[in-house]
């Protein structure tokens, strides 16, 4: 308790000697002195005060910068400088990600974007609707994020502006990437790429070259994606950029940790860990802890592996710290914007009193602007104090809840069960009924055709041959039906080890080649969600083996941000969704999606016929 007070003090003292710097920043920086300068138009002023906070506040100051554009919103407002005030309306929403509150930020973005359109300016609208986009990415709608950057690219590309179109190509590559179309994230990372070396932005060439290398680790073409990432860390010495460096070498990480290379994994995370460390990157900090404790766990060296787990644990209290910090310092912005907006009306109130009377109904009503303004205060300051009660009687009522919720739905767990039981035994004789039936009918008709030759003097070797063959066949279709329909018992053992012990039972029917590639599933998760997540899995496997007439199938499994991202596909024959309607009994689309739904997760189908099919479900946590 006494270090994560020490932690907190240092955080402030940092935030303290940063605000005594100011002075001498203001006396030196060239944008500020615009700014400040009353001479020259608003227009130029404002623009100038944006990007000093941008350079200077964004990523490193993020409550300063809130603080500093609402200023320059209240500046463009007062001046009726209607672009500048969209300009400023995108930089809040930034900075609204950056705390995570996406209403808000969304909100910023539609009435900048509603700016933009009344002045034309179709560079606005481009920017605006690409953070609009980063919003819905950021929630996991993919279709609307994908609409959106994809409106960004055609209006950059409609006033020609090489760094937009470039940065649309990237959002619109990352959603690929995210949905596992490795080929196709490259193709626009790649096109993103020329633009950058068409314009020689060394920064944007090294951050295509992350990109396409972290889309080879997707496909698991490791040497590739290393010859990628070694072009990027070489741009990023030239350059001095620890940035690119960090993040670069972080990639390199994932490249080793994928492959199991711990030696390699520890220098490449002693390297990110280093840079990162010099552009104040807790997130990137806690990355290369994460990597560093993997690779002495898979080297056996328990003392560092514990000595990183612990680290990871310390840094990740200091981000919650500076997040809480972060958002105290909003409130009290905000809570300083009400009162300056009570002290302006009370001036103007005062301007316009000539009367005793007048004047004391002012004094009255500065008394009660004061009296809320301290009451708001006295609020603020009990919630803080409480913290740490509020949150465990929070805690409390979830446990609640939870009890309750279980409580109330244990009859229906209780009839579902029963139905899933029964629809699985109509599905196992089915099986039975179709293929195994279906072979030991030929047996027994082989058999009985063996029974009435024994006394001919016809060889017999060749029926007793055939006849062992359809008997072998029918042991194996029941052992790989044993294998499938039973494998929810695995669950036990967490959701990844029963998928990927369902996948190594079903490679090899028919051919065909099945594989997991999963990403932040070292956590267990609930129970009986991973159970209900194992039942779609199984389902999605069982069309694949039975309809697809595949040769390879992968299934994805991504936990990123309390959200699950499974996606299974194939290189089947494929089907039309359109002519193939998801109540169709034979693939149990319709029950796949009533589990999904259940989960309150998407459900996608794309396919072609002739061209695979991709099955891509997205649920919160």
């Amino acid at each position: 308790m006494q270090a994560k007070y020490v932690t907190i003090k240092l955080i402030l003292f940092v935030m303290l000697f940063s605000s005594l710097c100011y002075s001498q920043e203001k006396v030196n920086n060239p944008l500020l002195i615009t700014w400040e300068n009353t001479k020259i138009t608003d227009a130029i002023r404002a623009n100038a005060y944006k990007e000093y906070i941008i350079e200077n506040y964004f990523e490193s100051k993020t409550d300063s910068a809130y603080a500093m554009a609402l200023q320059l919103l209240d500046f463009t407002k007062e001046r009726q400088l209607k672009k500048e005030k969209a300009d400023a309306l995108v930089l809040l929403g930034n900075i609204e990600q950056i705390f995570g509150n996406i209403s808000n930020a969304s909100k910023n973005y539609g009435l900048s974007l509603n700016l933009y359109e009344e002045l034309r300016d179709k560079r606005g609208q481009a920017n605006a609707n690409s953070g609009i986009g980063v919003s819905y990415k950021k929630v996991f709608n993919l279709d609307e994020a994908k609409k959106h950057f994809e409106i960004a690219l055609e209006l950059s590309k409609s006033v020609k502006d090489t760094a937009l179109i470039s940065q649309s190509l990237v959002n619109i590559g990352n959603i690929y990437a995210w949905r596992y179309k490795s080929d196709k994230a490259i193709s626009y990372y790649k096109e993103s790429l020329s633009l950058a070396r068409a314009i020689k932005n060394k920064q944007k060439e090294a951050l295509g070259l992350i990109n396409i290398s972290n889309s080879h680790i997707q496909k698991k073409d490791y040497p590739k994606s290393k010859t990628y990432i070694d072009r990027a860390i070489k741009i990023g010495d030239s350059i001095g950029n620890y940035n690119i460096l960090a993040h670069a070498y972080s990639v390199l990480s994932q490249n080793y940790y994928k492959q199991n290379r711990y030696d390699d994994l520890i220098i490449a995370a002693n390297h990110t860990l280093e840079y990162a460390e010099k552009i104040s990157n807790k997130e990137m900090i806690d990355a290369a802890y994460f990597y560093l404790f993997e690779a002495y766990k898979g080297k056996r060296d328990f003392d560092l592996t514990i000595k990183y787990q612990d680290l990871r644990k310390d840094i990740r209290s200091t981000l919650e710290e500076i997040n809480s910090i972060r958002i105290l310092e909003k409130i009290k912005i905000d809570n300083r914007r009400t009162k300056d907006s009570l002290v302006n009306i009370n001036k103007t109130l005062k301007l316009g009193m000539t009367h005793q009377k007048e004047k004391t109904n002012l004094f009255l009503a500065w008394g009660g602007s004061l009296s809320a303004l301290s009451i708001l205060t006295f609020i603020v300051f009990r919630n803080s104090k409480r913290k740490q009660l509020k949150a465990k009687q929070e805690r409390q009522k979830q446990i609640d809840e939870k009890e309750k919720i279980l409580n109330d739905l244990e009859f229906s767990i209780v009839d579902a069960m029963i139905e899933g039981q029964e629809k699985e035994r109509q599905r196992i004789a089915a099986d039975l009924h179709d293929s195994v039936g279906a072979t030991l009918a030929a047996a027994k008709l082989q058999f009985d055709y063996l029974v009435k030759r024994q006394d001919s003097s016809e060889p017999s070797d060749v029926l007793i041959q055939k006849t062992r063959v359809l008997l072998d066949d029918a042991y194996n279709e029941i052992r790989s039906m044993a294998h499938l329909k039973n494998a929810g018992v695995m669950a036990k053992n967490g959701l990844l080890p029963a998928v990927e012990k369902i996948v190594e039972n079903a490679s090899g029917i028919d051919g065909l080649l099945f594989e997991v590639q999963s990403f932040g599933l070292e956590q267990r998760l609930d129970n009986t969600l991973e159970i209900s997540i194992f039942r779609i899995i199984q389902e999605l496997v069982t069309n694949v083996i039975k309809h697809a007439k595949a040769t390879h199938a992968i299934i994805h499994l991504t936990n990123y941000d309390n959200n699950l991202n499974i996606m299974v596909e194939d290189n089947g024959i494929g089907f039309d969704p359109k002519q193939q309607p998801r109540t169709t009994k034979g693939m149990g689309i319709n029950s796949i999606d009533k589990r999904v739904e259940h989960l309150e997760g998407q459900f996608t189908i794309e396919s072609e016929i002739g061209k695979g099919t991709t099955i891509i479900i997205d649920m919160p946590l």
